[in-house]
């Protein structure tokens, strides 16, 4: 008896139905040709998909994270019509802020720290977003900014870049990972402290493996570490040895 059949088996024992139909297969891979082996449960195969979401995340067989970020602009900017729609109920800016990090900007920045873009393309699609926010907020609460500059608008909303806030979100999660504020063991197996055995020049916490690929160098924990080194300064580590 295969482990699937199992679970299923295990499930009637408690009185509950395995719902066959809503379970799919999914290969992560980056070969082109990925192994293609069919799953049964109670003998009924389990449909392959290429792409499914998963807690708000579309992830795809190849762990290309374009398709989430194409999804999640195009779900911004329908958000972001309505907001602009009804924008002239909101005159004070912190009203107008709110609204806007509520409706839309929070689209742009869930579960940012596992698709954070390292593609210049990806990056300017999510700003583009923000940007039209910016462009109309600048108009209705007269903002007066140079040409295709939002940075005075930013400033008077007291808002940041979508690009600064994900490296504000990845230095917190790797630092909430290590005080223990996120119990998640096995990603902190990963993450690589930098124990000297003499003194040095270099100050910086942690080591960081060398990848030949963006792929590998965009790997969650790597760029968190790679960040946190580049910031180390402004990092309140404390570490117990």
């Amino acid at each position: 008896m295969s482990e699937l059949d199992s679970i299923s088996l295990w499930f009637s024992t408690l009185g509950l139905q395995f719902n066959t139909k809503k379970c799919k297969v999914m290969s992560f891979t980056r070969r082109r040709l990925a192994i293609d082996y069919s799953y049964t449960i109670n003998g009924s195969v389990i449909d392959r998909v290429t792409s499914n979401s998963d807690l708000g995340v579309l992830l795809t067989a190849d762990l290309n994270f374009r398709p989430h970020i194409d999804s999640i602009c195009c779900r911004a900017l329908k958000s972001l019509g309505f907001v602009m729609r009804t924008m002239n109920e909101f005159k004070p800016s912190e009203s107008l802020k709110t609204v806007y990090c509520s409706l839309v900007r929070s689209l742009l920045e869930y579960a940012s720290m596992l698709w954070d873009p390292f593609v210049v393309i990806d990056s300017c699609h999510l700003e583009r977003v923000q940007r039209r926010f910016l462009s109309s907020a600048a108009y209705m609460l007269k903002i007066i900014h140079p040409p295709h500059d939002y940075t005075p608008v930013l400033h008077a909303l007291n808002l940041t870049s979508l690009a600064n806030k994900r490296v504000k979100d990845n230095l917190g999660f790797l630092q909430k990972l290590i005080d223990g504020s996120i119990n998640a063991p096995s990603l902190l197996d990963q993450v690589n402290f930098k124990v000297s055995h003499r003194v040095t020049r270099s100050r910086v916490p942690f080591t960081v493996s060398l990848h030949c690929t963006n792929y590998g160098k965009n790997k969650p924990i790597d760029r968190m570490m790679r960040l946190a080194n580049a910031f180390s300064v402004y990092l309140n580590i404390v570490l117990l040895f």
